[in-house]
């Protein structure tokens, strides 16, 4: 899962070709990558589809950022997609 969401963030922060050596499950999500608003979205949406969970957002807290790690630990918390949010319209 950790490996996953490093490809995430770094397809994100693709102006940040050294972001990869940089990361750690201790890595702060918000302090030390530094994702604006409208990348902290795509993030979550891409977390989501490539990780094929659902992000509870009720529960989801600003301390779940505090490391990649955290992260983690909540997303195993989230339950699992079984089918896709969205359905084609035909």
């Amino acid at each position: 899962m950790y490996d996953k969401i490093v490809d995430i963030l770094c397809s994100i922060k693709e102006d940040q070709p050294e972001l990869r050596q940089n990361l750690s499950l201790d890595t702060d999500l918000n302090n030390d990558i530094g994702l604006d608003s409208l990348q902290m979205i795509q993030f979550m949406l891409k977390v989501e589809d490539q990780l094929n969970v659902v992000i509870d957002y009720d529960q989801f807290d600003y301390e779940h950022l505090q490391s990649i790690d955290s992260f983690i630990t909540f997303l195993k918390s989230c339950q699992s997609q079984e089918q896709p949010l969205y359905e084609d319209v035909k």
